[in-house]
């Protein structure tokens, strides 16, 4: 079976536009697309049950998929289209353990994708029907060089993203007794550490690729296979040289010093940025190899196509149950 009408769940992601940029994808791979939005939805209709209101545009689309992102569809909505639409939720995060609240989503829909390898044993030992693995990628519009000359983007060293671990925390404070290093995206001030804006949004995340020689990945999980946050696609997309964690299965994604560059300890991230800053033209040899890698094999194009072509060669198959 073709989809080509499919029902996209979710909300408005403002600084990272990743539902932005999925729908696009969407709207060139099948023939119609329509976005419920379920935050606007619950505001736009306060007086009722918006809940509701979702499921009779469900109903009314009759879609051959509904693609949830995250945990965005209501539970009671997520119940009633059980059996009647087939169903797959993009999950982008990384929970350990699993989120709860996902599992409940995941055992009602008909497929889960996920950003890691490491928990698709766990999940089908769960109940979810078909967890399957799928990377995030970046944008072939919005995730772009963007050229800058404004010194208020520009550091040897750069970090886009909160401080959410111990780990972090230390290795970028490690980073700074050495080095000039700008943290974005939170309350880095706190921890000593030079941060000129708390919200960073993509045009600014690509300029702070632009202007810093070095961007430093590092997840809040170095253990879990093949998982790293999307920062590695979307730093790659705008042309950054990414240092980041190791984590295992990433040299089968991706080829060390080729495409970005990798670390398994604090002490051999401080020597690899060191090497770098002295080595100018090979970072930007990897800088520029790394974006046209993403660009060619990881924009949301390849992600949506990946996810459907999926569901579309499952549901061929005499064995797939789905009720219509």
């Amino acid at each position: 079976m073709l989809i080509s009408n499919i029902v996209f769940v979710g909300k408005s992601k403002k600084k990272t536009g990743n539902t932005r940029f999925m729908l696009n994808a969407l709207k060139r791979r099948v023939k119609k697309v329509t976005f419920i939005n379920v935050p606007r939805h619950a505001k736009l209709y306060f007086w009722t049950d918006y809940k509701t209101i979702i499921h009779k545009k469900i109903v009314s689309c009759n879609p051959d998929l509904v693609v949830i992102y995250s945990k965005d569809l209501p539970l009671e909505v997520m119940k009633k289209i059980k059996g009647n639409y087939t169903s797959a939720i993009f999950y982008p995060d990384m929970s350990v353990p699993i989120n709860k609240k996902l599992l409940q989503h995941a055992i009602l829909s008909d497929y889960l994708f996920i950003t890691n390898k490491g928990q698709l044993a766990e999940l089908k030992a769960s109940s979810v029907k078909r967890p399957v693995f799928c990377m995030q990628g970046c944008d072939r519009d919005g995730h772009r060089i963007t050229y800058t000359s404004k010194q208020k983007w520009s550091s040897d060293v750069a970090f886009i993203g909160r401080p959410s671990t111990n780990y972090r925390i230390g290795l970028l404070q490690l980073i700074d007794k050495k080095y000039r290093l700008k943290a974005w995206g939170a309350m880095w001030k706190d921890y000593g550490l030079a941060c000129l804006k708390k919200n960073i949004y993509l045009k600014e995340f690509s300029k702070i690729c632009f202007a810093s020689k070095i961007i430093i990945g590092c997840d809040f999980r170095h253990d879990i296979m093949c998982y790293f946050s999307n920062r590695t696609w979307i730093v790659l997309g705008c042309g950054g040289f990414l240092l980041t964690n190791y984590v295992p299965g990433l040299e089968t994604i991706f080829t060390k010093g080729i495409h970005l560059e990798w670390y398994k300890s604090q002490e051999e991230c401080v020597e690899l940025i060191d090497f770098y800053l002295k080595h100018e033209d090979k970072r930007k040899k990897i800088a520029h190899a790394g974006h046209n890698f993403a660009h060619a094999n990881r924009t949301y194009d390849v992600v949506m196509n990946e996810m459907i072509s999926y569901i579309e060669e499952d549901m061929s198959h005499e064995n797939f149950t789905h009720k219509y």
